[in-house]
């Protein structure tokens, strides 16, 4: 097993994200997982301008832009017709350099994340819990 400064349990989203600024920032970051794989599905699809702000710090954003659906705008419909139209094609303009809404799945975001950890060498242990795994307090 090797020594960790961070165990991270659960490699969703933020779990991924959190190892990732973690070793950026010189952290040994350990991940484990009790799943055998991945996500193959989505329970989240909005990335939205300050998700992307912060992405762009781990030089994520523009992978993320790149991948991603822009959504113009929102149709709200009742009986048959469409009540209003919402657009989002620059909800905020002016105050980020992401004015938009960008579609891009959960299990999508999650191979890109594993991807970059892999890169920086780390890798999600799967099939393993936290009650498995053996960690020692760390105090200041």
């Amino acid at each position: 097993m090797a020594p960790c400064d961070v165990l991270v349990v659960v490699a969703g989203p933020t779990g991924l994200v959190l190892a990732l600024w973690l070793t950026k920032l010189g952290a040994k970051v350990r991940i484990v997982d009790k799943t055998d794989a991945p996500g193959t599905t989505s329970r989240a699809l909005a990335v939205q301008a300050r998700t992307l702000e912060l992405y762009r710090q781990l030089d994520l954003a523009d992978a993320v832009v790149k991948r991603a659906h822009k959504v113009p705008a929102i149709n709200f419909w009742a009986r048959g017709k469409r009540e209003v139209r919402i657009p989002f094609e620059e909800v905020g303009a002016g105050w980020t350099r992401y004015p938009y809404l960008k579609i891009f799945p959960q299990d999508e975001h999650e191979r890109l994340l594993v991807a970059r950890l892999e890169a920086e060498g780390v890798l999600v242990e799967r099939r393993t819990s936290s009650s498995n795994t053996r960690t020692r307090a760390i105090s200041s």
